[in-house]
């Protein structure tokens, strides 16, 4: 996944907090040497929220680091802070801060950038010679409302750029997890819905108030599952579709595959989704290339879903992506967090 600098820079500062966090943890526990309930529960979260961050950007050498240090914080959670020898564990936390350390520097193109090789050997070591299996977090499942760090950080970045101001909303169920998988392969169409709303769809603040409207636009994001459906819902309250102007461009393009006078308003709002189409003469930093929209649709289709596309007659405009999702694993990592075993809340 390609990233944008200002996702990078946010993952980065958050990333850096919690690992500043860590090292105050790790040393007063070091001072004593031994670790408390407290301490163990608050390091849980901290190697929980590094995953998730990381799951985000598809950080993989900082999953599979976090996930396992995640296993032995989750083992000590359950069996007693002293359920594993102090020397040892402390060491690998250490080894830990200095791992997430390195890979802050490399992904800030710091020169100097440790070798962690030797810690990792060290740790894979450690989490083979236990079993973790009854303890560990449920493989990379991950809160679906970790988007609001990526959307935030596109209507942020792009509301400086576009001179427009935006609300974030979202709206749904609050333990519903994702496998990481399918988040990754959510992150590019979902991300570019929003870019679109904020390019196309919410208006300036000036044309707003003409228009009778709060100078600050409103994104509001809607989630949840139905039947082993899951949907998702992004909807601007900007302007609507123009579907005369839509008609002319696909015409335009070659797009169209019948006369013009033959398309009813869904088929017309579907056009937005053709590879190649674009309402931009020229392009620019956000939008005009013709691939955004046909990234969605591809999506959907590989995931088994479909894009609905809003055609009324008010202002305002939202995309639905559905797609199928187990049942019985959200069961699983809903019970599981509820019984604090694995999963935290952030």
């Amino acid at each position: 996944m390609q990233l944008n600098s200002h996702l990078l820079k946010a993952y980065v500062s958050d990333v850096s907090t919690l690992v500043n966090e860590m090292d105050a943890i790790l040393k007063k526990r070091n001072s004593v040497s031994s670790l408390d309930k407290e301490s163990v529960d608050a390091l849980f979260r901290i190697f929980h929220t590094i995953k998730a961050s990381a799951i985000v950007l598809n950080d993989s050498k900082t999953i599979d680091v976090s996930y396992k240090m995640e296993n032995i914080v989750a083992y000590l959670r359950k069996h007693g802070p002293d359920a594993l020898p102090f020397q040892q564990v402390i060491k690998l936390m250490f080894e830990s801060e200095y791992f997430f350390r390195s890979q802050l520097n490399r992904m800030s193109n710091t020169a100097h950038v440790e070798n962690t090789e030797e810690f990792e050997g060290l740790l894979d070591s450690f989490v083979n010679a236990i079993d973790f299996k009854e303890d560990a977090p449920t493989n990379y499942m991950v809160p679906f409302d970790q988007f609001k760090f990526i959307f935030q950080n596109v209507i942020d970045e792009m509301s400086k750029e576009l001179d427009k101001k935006v609300e974030l909303q979202f709206e749904g169920e609050k333990l519903l997890y994702l496998d990481r998988q399918i988040l990754t392969r959510l992150t590019a169409p979902l991300t570019q819905i929003v870019r679109n709303a904020m390019d196309h769809g919410i208006e300036p603040p000036v044309e707003r108030i003409l228009k009778g409207k709060p100078e600050v636009g409103v994104i509001t994001v809607t989630y949840g599952v139905e039947n082993g459906i899951m949907f998702i819902t992004i909807f601007n309250d900007g302007e609507k579709l123009n579907l005369k102007k839509i008609l002319r461009r696909a015409d335009k393009l070659h797009i169209l595959t019948k006369p013009r006078d033959q398309y009813k308003p869904e088929e017309i709002a579907e056009l937005i989704m053709e590879r190649g189409f674009t309402t931009r003469e020229v392009p620019c930093q956000y939008s005009g290339r013709g691939v955004g929209m046909d990234i969605i649709k591809s999506t959907a289709k590989d995931m088994g879903g479909k894009i609905l596309i809003n055609t009324g007659e008010t202002d305002g405009f939202s995309m639905t992506f559905t797609f199928p999702i187990s049942a019985a694993s959200q069961k699983d990592a809903i019970e599981k967090m509820m019984r604090g075993d694995d999963i935290d809340e952030q």
